[in-house]
């Protein structure tokens, strides 16, 4: 296997193996992640609250007019009778107190007002509070509306023993009783409203079918039941608690403790004071309404933090849940909700370890492309939202898909790193500092093993090295070599060539690899032309420095080659190797022959960048027939 592919495949490897740990960790901490969840879900709320809709509901509220008008609160029986009784002359429908009255009126009315209040709260369709606790049951009641449940109640399924509710005149009389506890999240936000409650009074008797469980309805739930004019609802069970409720021809869907999520409107329900109400004031948002009395004063009122609001009174809470019975409208999980977003991470992240390769060198297309994967389920679960009023987190698998983003290109600039310590070690030495640059910055991979393309080769040695070698002492010898190579080294870097190897007195070097120029053929022949007019300079400075002067050939060909890492694991070069090579080192030969410092190949004078000239054929070791030679117009006289 290319060595390429084995780094690839042990990068796949790894990038996978950091989605499988994110994804089992979804999966294994997916109730701890509710919460983040949830505050994602009260995001969607502030963005977008739920449209209005037109509402029966119309707070009464007790605030601090009524007080100042009335006196403090706890009101007097009597007082409280006259304004429920005020509240029905004026046509509302049914009438919730959001109040308890667990004992008997302290005021000077006494018994008296107690009784004033039973027979209002007979004359009118009222609904009286009720809580439920594990405490001591303050004063025994049951619901009154009549429930039927359709499958059975799991064992499991919490629940409470205590209840406290006002005194029995007042529940006998009401026609309706409901729980108004609210149960919020952890973090104190009020997100799921119970829709029905279960008790298990003490003492009771336990059938197989019930356990002597009560079903209680919500305080909402109540209300809604009397302005819809039913006697009861059905429950339907799931196995892990409630599924549904049914009432008055619609069906609530339910979690298995039996809440729905709440899901706030942008619209404030209507209100009035009920000093307005007492002092006969007509109100005509009370005929055929849905009436809640409320404390709503300083020191009385009671509060709750919900999803688009720090401080939102009880009363307005009970209102929000009937409006969202009445029109139907509900928030929930979409179907396989966390099954899709698991699968959009496990898609996403696939296809974020496999492209990043390609990313890597295309920086801008790989933004790009994981800014749509991060953005996708954003606007998948906003649009589910808007559309459907469905649930989907985006949070959760576009932070997967971030990390993945993140840990891959981490990945990648490490191996960039690495890639550019490979050819800065491989290269330094064979090109100039600004191809090593380039080359750093292209598409090129220094580990891949060859390929074949178009190059023009140059080959110089030193003329009669033998003959000079013998003559000189072994440190001017080398002077005159290293001289000679500094020489040919500058001028072919000065032209962005590739150094392929020193063989004693002689230089192999080639352009149009390993990056790609359209002009290879006239920077070859312009580092021959200047390294020949070069030396012929400096053997000047080499008599003054008592050294020979010398005279070189060089010879330059074209064509096609395969180029690249050529060697052992432990030692490899990149070179060139093909027959233009071996024809290039041929010809150089030649140039002795001629007595010219140049020769050029047939391959290169098919497409010159000069005018050239025809300079004779030979018969070139190892190549059948005879090789026509070529030079340009600067040397066609012979050498002296």
């Amino acid at each position: 296997m290319p060595a390429i592919l084995r780094h690839n495949g042990v990068h796949w490897l790894t990038g996978i193996l950091v989605a499988g740990v994110l994804l089992a960790g979804h999966i294994l901490f997916d109730r701890q992640l509710e919460s983040i969840r949830a505050v994602t879900f009260d995001q969607y709320q502030r963005l977008s609250p739920r449209p209005p809709s037109e509402s029966p509901v119309v707070i009464v509220r007790i605030d601090d007019a009524s007080l100042a008008a009335y006196g403090r609160w706890p009101w007097n029986r009597a007082k409280v009778a006259e304004l429920v009784q005020q509240i029905a002359d004026q046509g509302a429908a049914v009438i919730g107190i959001d109040v308890l009255f667990p004992e008997a009126d302290g005021s000077q009315s006494g018994l008296l007002g107690d009784s004033v209040l039973a027979d209002a709260l007979e004359r009118t369709n009222s609904v009286l509070a009720v809580s439920l606790g594990n405490n001591t049951t303050t004063h025994e009641a049951a619901p009154k509306a009549g429930w039927s449940v359709v499958g059975d109640i799991p064992e499991e399924l919490p629940g409470f023993s205590g209840l406290i509710a006002s005194l029995p005149q007042f529940n006998d009389t009401a026609k309706g009783l409901g729980v108004i506890r609210a149960v919020p999240d952890t973090d104190g936000v009020l997100r799921h409203l119970p829709v029905v409650w279960l008790r298990t009074p003490p003492g009771t008797v336990q059938s197989p079918d019930t356990r002597g469980i009560q079903i209680w309805p919500s305080f909402a739930l109540e209300l809604v039941r009397l302005y819809a004019g039913e006697a009861g609802f059905v429950v339907r069970m799931a196995g892990g608690g409630f599924d549904a409720l049914r009432i008055a021809g619609t069906t609530i869907d339910l979690s298995e403790t039996g809440t729905v999520r709440l899901w706030e409107s942008s619209g404030a329900p209507k209100s009035v004071s009920a000093a307005s109400v007492m002092q006969g004031d007509s109100v005509a948002a009370l005929s055929g309404s849905i009436a809640i009395i409320s404390p709503d004063a300083v020191g009385i009122s009671d509060y709750r933090v919900t999803p688009t609001r720090p401080a939102r009174a009880g009363a307005e809470v009970h209102a929000s849940l009937i409006d969202q019975m009445l029109a139907g409208a509900y928030l929930e999980d979409m179907p396989n909700a966390r099954g899709l977003e698991r699968g959009w991470f496990i898609t996403a992240a696939l296809a974020t370890i496999l492209l990043s390769g390609v990313f890597a060198r295309r920086i801008w297309t790989g933004l790009l492309f994981s800014a749509v994967l991060f953005v996708v389920p954003f606007a998948a679960g906003y649009l589910a939202y808007l559309h459907w009023g469905e649930l989907l987190d985006p949070v959760q698998p576009a932070f997967g898909i971030f990390l993945v983003t993140a840990f891959e290109g981490y990945t990648q600039y490490r191996r960039s790193e690495e890639r550019r310590g490979v050819l800065a070690r491989q290269f330094g030495q064979f090109l100039s500092p600004a191809v090593v640059q380039r080359l750093m910055k292209s598409n090129t991979d220094a580990l891949l093993g060859g390929e074949k393309r178009e190059i023009s080769i140059l080959m110089t040695d030193i003329r009669g090295f033998t003959n000079l070698s013998e003559k000189l002492d072994a440190d001017k010898l080398i002077a005159i070599v290293n001289h000679f190579l500094g020489i040919a080294t500058e001028e072919i870097l000065n032209r962005d060539g590739t150094i392929d190897k020193f063989m004693g007195d002689a230089v192999l070097a080639f352009w149009n690899a390993p990056l790609d120029q359209d002009d290879h053929r006239a920077r070859a022949l312009s580092a021959a032309q200047a390294l020949i007019a070069r030396v012929a300079w400096e053997n000047d400075r080499l008599v003054e420095r008592g050294l020979e002067p010398i005279r070189i050939g060089v010879a330059v060909e074209s064509g096609v080659c395969s180029v690249g890492n050529f060697g052992s694991e432990r030692r490899f070069d990149y070179t060139a190797v093909g027959s233009p090579v071996n024809r290039a080192a041929r010809l150089e030969s030649v140039t002795k022959k001629l007595g010219i410092p140049l020769v050029l190949g047939p391959e290169f004078a098919k497409n010159p960048p000069v005018e050239l000239f025809q300079a004779g054929a030979f018969e070139l070791q190892g190549i059948e027939g005879e090789t026509p030679v070529y030079t340009t117009s600067d040397y066609m006289h012979r050498d002296s």
